[in-house]
């Protein structure tokens, strides 16, 4: 083989190796068209932070909903029954008269009831628009499951404090709501509040606990998903 032909055959390799690293970064811009080797990502998604304005309440006219810290219920101590020593009527023979103690029962237990019409329950998880949004999501259920829609939702922390209804966000289902915190996962813990409040209440109390968000600065835990539902 000839010093020309072999010129010919090693330019035809390389080429061969630069059509196969080309398709290799098509197939990864179009997996993940936020990757640094793209001269042209498409832009992020708009973050709703940037809103100054939300929809008010209709039966409240209110700016803000307001906020309540609950106590705790008084737990009642159960009064055990009361001992009691019977008499033995003495008899004539000469041995002592025994004295019976009895054992008072046990208290029976009883359910704890939540303070609240509503418990949650809230787990973290990737969220759907990728990698480049971190915020916060859920539904609201009565006790079979069923969907409640027009609950409002308080969210606040962060330089955020605003109120979304559940049914805003059918993308979750039908009683489904959403809010968006920052466009990158970030470790932030103890910043951000979630509470639920009362829909049929022209004063809106809440009507569940403070849920307090802690997000790892994952993006497998971007998205904190909360279902609230209503237990009485």
């Amino acid at each position: 083989m000839g010093r020309r032909e072999r010129l010919f055959n090693g330019l035809t390799f390389l080429m061969l190796g630069l059509t196969v690293v080309i398709l290799l970064c098509y197939i990864a811009i179009a997996m993940n068209p936020y990757l640094f080797i793209n001269p042209f990502p498409p832009p992020p998604p708009s973050p709703l932070i940037a809103l100054a304005t939300h929809t008010p309440l209709p039966t409240s006219t209110r700016e803000s909903v307001p906020t309540w810290t609950p106590t705790s219920s008084p737990t009642v101590t159960p009064t055990p029954a009361p001992s009691f020593t019977p008499t033995i009527t003495p008899s004539p023979k000469p041995y002592p008269t025994p004295t019976y103690t009895a054992t008072p029962l046990p208290p029976t237990p009883r359910v704890t009831r939540s303070p609240y019409p509503f418990t949650y329950e809230l787990t973290y998880q990737t969220p759907y628009y990728g990698c480049s949004w971190m915020g916060a999501a859920g539904v609201v259920q009565d006790i079979d499951g069923n969907p409640l829609t027009g609950y409002p939702i308080h969210i606040w922390g962060g330089g955020i404090d605003i109120v979304v209804n559940a049914g805003d966000n059918p993308m979750y289902g039908d009683s489904g709501w959403e809010q968006f915190f920052t466009n990158k996962p970030t470790e932030l813990r103890n910043v951000f509040r979630v509470q639920i409040h009362s829909r049929d209440n022209p004063n809106h109390p809440p009507v569940s606990e403070e849920i307090v968000l802690d997000f790892p600065g994952y993006c497998s835990e971007a998205m904190a998903y909360i279902i609230f539902t209503q237990n009485h």
